[in-house]
């Protein structure tokens, strides 16, 4: 909204205490009334030091415009999809803006995808977290051996996979091997190992 001499300022004061934090901004009559920014400032500044060298060249301007942002976090519109990270590059980001590309569409209205990797490790961790949850147990980042009472209970998918386990590990006592390399699993999956091995 544009705030002028006539402006009800009581939207902008509610706007501030409700805030969980602002941003401003501000545009002067000037930039510096010494050196140019370019030869007073240089791409190895920090944020703090650049802004120090410009405040200390343009506290004599006039404040045309003040700006004004007030942000409130709404966890009802929390994230619940992946967190994926990507790279950019400059060139190709110069070149979509130069033909008028819209990155704000892309981030705010653009369909959501997997690639095939990234879509395997979502469906494995779904798929432990309803086998866990159809066995009764939570997500615990550790399992302890002793917290078996009785015998796991091993679902249809996942019985072959624990009796070669077994398998290899009653087998270690009866040879002269000292280790033994089992094949990657879930964590639901060691879990199991855990339990089985336990209780026997």
């Amino acid at each position: 909204m544009e705030v002028t001499r006539k402006s009800n300022l009581s939207t902008v004061y509610s706007a501030i205490e409700e805030a969980d934090f602002l941003a401003i901004d501000g545009e002067f009559s000037g930039i510096s009334d010494g050196p140019n920014v370019s030869a007073l400032t240089n791409g190895l500044d920090t944020p703090e030091e650049r802004y120090t060298k410009l405040k200390k060249h343009s506290m004599d301007f006039l404040l045309f415009q003040f700006g004004l942002c007030t942000f409130k976090y709404d966890q009802t519109k929390s994230k619940t999809s992946p967190d994926i990270k990507f790279i950019c590059q400059s060139s190709s980001i110069d070149f979509l803006a130069s033909q008028g590309f819209d990155f704000n569409k892309v981030f705010c209205h653009g369909i959501p995808y997997l690639n095939q990797e990234e879509e395997a490790q979502l469906r494995e961790q779904t798929e432990e977290r309803r086998n866990q949850h159809a066995n009764g147990v939570g997500t615990p980042s550790f399992i302890s051996p002793s917290s078996s009472k009785g015998p796991a209970h091993v679902p249809e998918e996942h019985k072959d996979f624990i009796n070669r386990v077994v398998e290899k590990v009653e087998a270690l006592f009866s040879n002269s091997e000292k280790t033994l390399d089992l094949d990657p699993c879930t964590g639901f999956q060691r879990k199991l190992i855990y339990q089985t091995l336990n209780w026997k």
